[in-house]
């Protein structure tokens, strides 16, 4: 069995805070196991969604509206 990571682990390899890890989470963004309360994350399927959802091309703030539009309850966290 695979070892998990913990948002803290993630935050660290991905290089972004701890709490834009939980942010993610909370929206549906990256994958993610949860066990009892505690949110973990198979490293396999992590760097699967780094492959799915990197881009070459800048992304433009109406991309990003667009976006929030299709999760209404994504847009008041996010903001």
């Amino acid at each position: 069995m695979e070892r998990l990571l913990t948002a803290k682990q993630v935050s660290a390899l991905i290089e972004v805070k701890p709490s834009t890890v939980y942010q993610w989470v909370h929206v549906g963004l990256i994958p993610y196991v949860k066990i009892g309360k505690c949110v973990r994350f198979k490293k396999d399927e992590l760097f699967r969604w780094i492959d799915k959802n990197h881009r070459r091309e800048r992304v433009s703030f109406k991309s990003v509206e667009r976006t929030l539009e299709k999760r209404p309850s994504a847009q008041k966290e996010f903001f």
